[in-house]
């Protein structure tokens, strides 16, 4: 039995018992969180929680009032693998759809330490361990193979091999086995259950996601699209649904099929392989991309490819976007994918030639790859991106220092170029490093660009040299609260304060105030 006939079974059992609210949570929280809902996640979760330990206590106390509530049919549904069940997925959507790294790391070790043994209460459906996996892959697939594997091992997974929980373990082990170089072992691995009477109906359509991951570590992929069309077509995802309420399974499939397929096509694009049109029209919107971050890096993958090819318009707003999913990676404890995307940003700015842009995001990526293991291959791709700036063109000035902002103010709202008002400003700061106008106006565009944090640098210089400039230190703040850097508020206030408590922060404020 899988998961997904475990959560089907349990719900007509509970359905059976009157008990329809818990009946539609244990059913639809998988749904859910494959869908990535993390918001509907956690207060479904919280709600049948509550309801399934009412009915837990009530029934413990004996009283014949909520008897019919727990017939002698169907022992056990209320009890703990079903808590477990209704308890595991907001954490998992986390992990999963979300794909959170250390920002998950210390729940997922604690729930792995407290989840009972696989049979202790009857097979548990799903593992808090399988989770605690999933997420040191977000961290560092590369990185973190030795700790997966130890969490894989023999030893650990001893009795979940009968459990509906066991097939998540065999696709774990399916990634590692990738993350290490090994994709033809994982792919022959999977080929293996595609042989047997029930391989596919227990790894389901994370099989055939694992078995096009594999394909593509090969460089097969033409035999990655034809896996998806296989999956499309067995799965009946291309027919209209019925009516009534869409499913959020089949909509979260069809969703990932569409982000690995334009993945896939834009490769073969950038090969000569295929026509653009084919992939640019398959291409999800980058508002999807938004809403899935697990899906971000499949996205720009393939735009950066048809970038490579003009058949995708690389302009300002792009690389505010792949900063942005670059700094939400790094914000959540994924530093991996995070310096992938940073890296990702630095070649699309160098093509646009936003130097600084480029240079900020060679900065990010750097940082983030100090963090990680098996880091050999990112840093050749660092050195590559490095080079790309320096051979970049340097930056002229288009006026005086003095006057670059009025010179910026005055150009046509159609010709306004974030990155390159940037430019100018910091240019201009080389030569008036504590100009508050220009630290200002250089916050406002770092802002724009979501490049806040690398615009507040020079802000903190000026300061902490003069933190009696009102005009300087308000201008941080607002950059701080745009970052929702709450630390870099409170060492700002810090840094204020004590700044009040020198005699000469007053005259120096009054002098540049006037």
């Amino acid at each position: 039995m899988t998961m997904w006939a475990w959560a089907g079974e349990t719900g007509r059992q509970l359905r059976a018992a009157g008990q329809d609210e818990l009946a539609e949570a244990v059913t639809a929280l998988p749904e859910l969180s494959e869908a990535g809902d993390a918001v509907k996640v956690e207060a479904l979760a919280r709600s049948a929680i509550r309801t399934a330990r009412r009915l837990v206590a009530e029934a413990a106390k004996g009283d014949n009032a909520v008897a019919p509530a727990v017939p002698a049919s169907v022992p056990g549904v209320f009890g703990p693998p079903t808590l477990f069940f209704l308890a595991h997925w907001p954490l998992a959507v986390r992990v999963g759809a979300l794909a959170e790294g250390r920002r998950a790391l210390e729940q997922a070790r604690a729930a792995a330490e407290d989840e009972p043994a696989p049979h202790e209460y009857g097979p548990l459906p799903v593992s808090a361990l399988e989770t605690l996996v999933r997420c040191h892959a977000n961290i560092d697939a590369r990185g973190t193979t030795d700790q997966r594997r130890e969490l894989l091992s023999a030893r650990r997974l001893s009795g979940w091999e009968s459990t509906p929980a066991w097939p998540t373990f065999t696709l774990a082990r399916v990634h590692l086995l990738i993350d290490e170089g090994q994709a033809d072992r994982a792919e022959a691995e999977l080929r293996r259950y595609e042989h047997t009477a029930t391989g596919p109906a227990v790894l389901g359509a994370g099989g055939i996601f694992a078995l096009v991951r594999a394909l593509r570590y090969q460089d097969r992929h033409a035999d990655a699209l034809d896996a998806l069309d296989r999956m499309e077509a067995e799965l009946g995802l291309g027919e209209a649904e019925p009516g009534g309420p869409a499913n959020p399974r089949r909509t979260a499939l069809r969703r990932m099929i569409r982000f690995e397929r334009a993945r896939l096509l834009s490769w073969l694009v950038r090969l000569g392989l295929c026509d653009a049109r084919r992939a640019i029209g398959l291409l999800p919107t980058v508002e999807e991309a938004e809403t899935y971050p697990k899906l971000r890096s499949a996205w720009v993958e393939a735009v950066e490819n048809l970038v490579c090819q003009g058949s995708v318009r690389n302009d300002w707003r792009l690389g505010v976007r792949v900063t942005t999913w670059s700094r939400y990676f790094e914000r959540v404890g994924a530093p991996r994918r995070g310096a992938e995307l940073a890296l990702a940003a630095t070649r699309l700015a160098s093509g646009r030639g936003a130097r600084w842009v480029a240079e900020c995001s060679a900065q990010r990526a750097e940082r983030l790859i100090r963090d990680l293991g098996a880091a050999e291959e990112i840093i050749g791709d660092l050195v590559e991106v490095r080079s790309m700036v320096r051979g970049m063109k340097s930056i002229q000035p288009m006026a005086p220092a003095a006057g670059i902002l009025e010179f910026l103010r005055a150009q046509p709202a159609e010709e306004v170029n974030p990155e390159e008002q940037a430019e100018q400003v910091n240019v201009a700061l080389t030569a008036q490093p504590h100009d508050s106008a220009l630290l200002s106006a250089l916050g406002q565009v770092g802002r724009t660009l979501m490049l806040s944090d690398a615009a507040t640098e020079p802000q903190w210089r000026h300061v902490r040299e003069q933190p009696g400039d009102q005009r300087a230190a308000l201008s941080l703040l607002e950059t701080l609260l745009h970052d929702n850097d709450t630390a870099g508020v409170r060492n700002l206030v810090r840094t204020l304060a004590a700044g009040a408590l020198q005699p000469e922060s007053a005259p120096v404020s009054a002098h540049r105030a006037s």
